[in-house]
């Protein structure tokens, strides 16, 4: 057992050069922690004010001392034992706090501006500084997905899915700070997991627990486009008395998966390529256009 007279021979390395020292083998207590040796690498480098370090054997981080590590990697004490040291990170401040009145289901960042989505059925959009400058509200149920479409310096577009099956496309005008829904996305029969936009801000992906993924076109219609009784969901029919949105129908719909989608997103350079991942434990390629899918892969995991 070591007492704490033992000594051990130690070379101290760094990869951080404005903190090396003579990587010569020196004597240091056995019982010497991590703090022991940051006094004596900062008494080395001649520091008045000190610098953590955190110390490295091997690759794994010493958080004992060291003749408890020798003893539990069953080595000997009279190796000269090779320590590597560096400048030690104090965990991350937050800079500040995004409060919602319920579960937060999801995030989107774009060039300073923050969206996310909550259980409260409401849809906030906020500043770099943490300041929620709209809460946009027109879902009746909680909010599972939310993203950027077009955003320029005068106004931002934002897209939501719900659980109330729907996806709701908004417009916010910063100058005067007013919203409004431009339109309503009909046509799943379960809720809207998740919503994804192309590079090109001319289709809007929905994926859904119905088992589909819808595709739309982005533009606002001119009028409600007419609703196909198949894909209405029943409760969805008090939708015909909302008189503040555009009811929008037309949509491209891929089906394959096996119970519900979970996540979409569009290929980066070719928007008529979208991947799809859902519960059947399945990631797949479709081609939009030709409504097919292209690739599947599958992990039974």
């Amino acid at each position: 057992m070591a007492t704490e007279q033992e000594q051990v021979q130690v070379r101290l390395i760094t990869k951080q050069e404005k903190y090396a020292v003579s990587d010569s083998a020196i004597l240091v207590p056995s019982t010497f922690k991590r703090q022991g040796l940051s006094d004596l690498v900062n008494s080395l480098l001649g520091y008045d004010t000190p610098t953590p370090f955190d110390f490295l054997i091997d690759g794994e981080i010493l958080r004992t001392s060291v003749a408890e590590y020798l003893s539990t990697k069953s080595l000997s004490t009279e190796n000269i034992i090779t320590i590597e040291y560096v400048e030690a990170m104090l965990p991350p401040t937050p800079l500040t706090a995004y409060q919602h009145d319920d579960w937060i289901s999801s995030v989107k960042g774009h060039n300073g501006l923050f969206l996310s989505g909550s259980y409260d059925n409401n849809v906030r959009l906020w500043n770099a500084s943490g300041a929620c400058i709209a809460t946009l509200v027109g879902h009746s149920d909680a909010v599972k997905s939310v993203t950027f479409g077009a955003v320029n310096e005068s106004k931002t577009l934002v897209y939501s899915g719900s659980l109330d099956n729907s996806l709701l496309a908004w417009e916010y005008v910063f100058e005067n700070e007013t919203q409004s829904i431009l339109y309503e996305c009909v046509g799943h029969k379960a809720a809207v997991e998740c919503v994804a936009v192309d590079s090109t801000n001319t289709y809007v992906a929905s994926a859904s627990a119905d088992g589909t993924v819808k595709v739309w076109l982005t533009a606002e219609p001119t009028e409600n486009e007419p609703s196909m009784e198949e894909s209405v969901p029943k409760k969805k029919k008090k939708s015909e008395k909302k008189s503040d949105r555009k009811i929008k129908t037309r949509a491209v719909t891929l089906e394959g998966h096996v119970g519900s989608v979970n996540s979409v997103v569009f290929d980066g350079n070719n928007s008529n390529t979208v991947y799809t991942a859902g519960w059947d434990h399945s990631i797949r390629t479709w081609d939009v256009e030709q409504q097919v899918n292209l690739v599947t892969k599958v992990s039974y995991y």
